[in-house]
C-alpha cells in the first residue's frame, strides 16, 4: 500500500520536509503513538513527540527552533518502530536541530558539552581514574589518552577553524 502524504501547512513544515530527515513529516498523521512508544516521554511532561511534530506542521518556527525540546529525542527509534505510516520522528528532530544549530539556537546544555569535548577532547576526563588506568593496562589499551586531544585538534582544524586538510 503506499503512503500519501499531506501537504503541509506552514513554510516552517516544508522547510523541515526539504531537510535531510524531515521528508517524512508529510506523512504524519497526529495518532500519538510516537509519543506512547517514547522512553523520554514516559518520564518527562515536557517532551511529547506528537505535539513538536504539530507544532512543526502548524508553523510555530521561532517556538521550536529556540525551544530545548527537540535536542530531548535520544534517537532510539522506538516511535519509527511503531508508526504506522513510517514517519520517523528521531529523523524529523534531527532535521529540526540541523536547521536550529545553523541559526545559533543550541541549548546550554549542549552546548557546554560540545565545548567541554572540543576543550579538551575528553567528556568525562574527570573521571577518569586509577582503577581504569588499570583496567586498560590489563587489557593492553593504550593507558595514556592524549591521542584524544589529538583528535580534537584535527576535528577543531578541520570543521572550526577552516582549514582543508586536517
Amino acid at each position: 500500500m503506499t503512503q500519501k502524504a499531506h501537504t503541509p501547512s506552514s513554510s516552517f513544515a516544508k522547510e523541515v520536509a526539504e531537510a535531510p530527515g524531515g521528508e517524512a513529516i508529510n506523512k504524519c498523521v497526529q495518532c500519538g503513538i510516537c509519543t506512547a512508544s517514547c522512553a523520554v516521554a514516559s518520564v518527562s511532561d515536557k517532551y511529547r513527540p506528537r505535539k513538536l511534530i504539530q507544532k512543526i506542521l502548524i508553523g510555530k518556527r521561532e517556538e521550536v527552533l529556540k525551544s530545548e525540546v527537540p535536542w530531548l529525542c535520544m534517537t532510539c527509534r522506538m516511535c519509527e518502530e511503531r508508526c504506522q505510516e513510517g514517519v520517523s520522528p528521531a529523523e524529523i528532530f534531527q532535521a529540526v536541530r540541523h536547521i536550529a544549530a545553523k541559526e545559533g539556537h543550541i541549548p546550554d546544555a549542549f552546548r557546554n558539552t560540545v565545548d567541554t569535548l572540543l576543550d579538551d577532547g575528553w567528556l568525562l576526563k574527570d573521571a577518569y581514574s586509577d582503577f581504569i588506568e588499570d583496567d586498560r593496562d590489563d587489557l593492553g589499551l593504550d593507558m595514556e589518552l592524549g591521542w584524544n586531544n589529538d583528535f580534537m585538534k584535527k576535528v577543531k582544524a578541520k570543521y572550526f577553524e577552516g582549514e582543508t586538510e586536517a
